[in-house]
Order: C-alpha cells, then structure tokens, then sequence
C-alpha cells in the first residue's frame, strides 16, 4: 500500500477516533522535542524510541515535526545555541552537573555537551505544558466544531470516492483503524 495516499485517511480517522486528547496531545509535544533538536544524533533516536514505548499518538509527531523544525531552522536554533551555550560553558554552577551527567554510562552518549541539542531540550521543556494544553484543547475543539464539516465537505466527499482511496478506507476501517 502506498503510505503517501492512506494519509488523508489517517487524518480523518485523528479526528473521528477515540484517540484520547491527551495522547494527541502528547504526541505533538514529542513532535515539538523532535523538531527543536538535531535529528541526526543520538537524542533524535532516543526520543523517537519513546514515540514507541509510551502511549503517543504517532501520527500527530510525525504531522507537527516539520511545523516545529520550520520554526528551528527559521531561528529558534540560534536560540538554542545561545541558549546550550550559556547552560554548557558559561554558567559556573552547572559544571558539576554536566560533569556527572557526561560521565553517567548512557547519558553521556546523548550528546548533552552539543549546545544545540541543550538547548532545544530547554526550550521544549520550557514550552511543553503550553503546547500540551494548547493542543488537548485544539483537538476537542476541532473535534466539536470541525469534524462534521470536514466530513460533509465536497473535498472529502469527491476524494473518498476516487477508487483507490475508498478501497483503502473501506480496509483501514476493517482493519480497525491500525
């Protein structure tokens, strides 16, 4: 099956699921991680393996991941490179806890010396109940309003008869929406 087509489908079934707000909402949070943090170090796989580990919603990281690595890469990673830096080098009373951390036997594999991936950490933690509450709140709101709109919209309709498409919803929600 192709992935790229059965994704407005997924979309739809974001909506219509009984996926918990919370799930979704964690699920954006991991994306927010993910996209303020390089992802070509060890901490991108670490936070990817939570994605599967934990009760998350994948589809929302992997939708919100490009919006926030937009916002990383339009200036929010010099932020966080200013921000590592004064965390990493210049504040004195913070040595001792990144001496212990880099010489921990997991952690220091994490790259926690880069000051990029610091502070995106910071930063995401920093903004992690905002954006959690503001995307629980997001979802029960497009939920209540949106949802039968979407549904009964011309788009929707026009685009769920195309052959293909209404084959592979008819088998996703046999299937039981996996």
């Amino acid at each position: 099956m192709i992935p790229f087509v059965n994704l407005p489908v997924k979309i739809v079934k974001l909506f219509t699921s009984n996926v918990a707000p919370s799930e979704v909402a964690a699920g954006v949070c991991l994306g927010m991680f993910l996209g303020f943090t390089p992802l070509n170090g060890p901490m991108a796989v670490l936070l990817v393996i939570l994605m599967f580990v934990f009760k998350i919603n994948r589809l929302a990281s992997i939708l919100v991941l490009p919006v926030f690595k937009l916002f990383y890469v339009a200036g929010v990673s010099s932020l966080a490179d200013a921000l590592g830096g004064v965390l990493l080098i210049e504040a004195g009373f913070l040595k001792g806890l990144w001496r212990l951390l880099t010489t921990l036997p997991v952690v220091a594999y994490l790259d926690l010396g880069n000051t990029l991936v610091t502070g995106g950490l910071v930063i995401s933690f920093i903004l992690l109940f905002p954006v959690y509450k503001g995307s629980e709140k997001g979802i029960i709101v497009l939920r209540e309003r949106y949802f039968d709109k979407i549904r009964e919209s011309k788009f929707v309709k026009w685009f769920m008869k195309l052959p293909l498409i209404g084959k592979i919803a008819s088998l996703a929600s046999k299937a039981g929406g996996r």
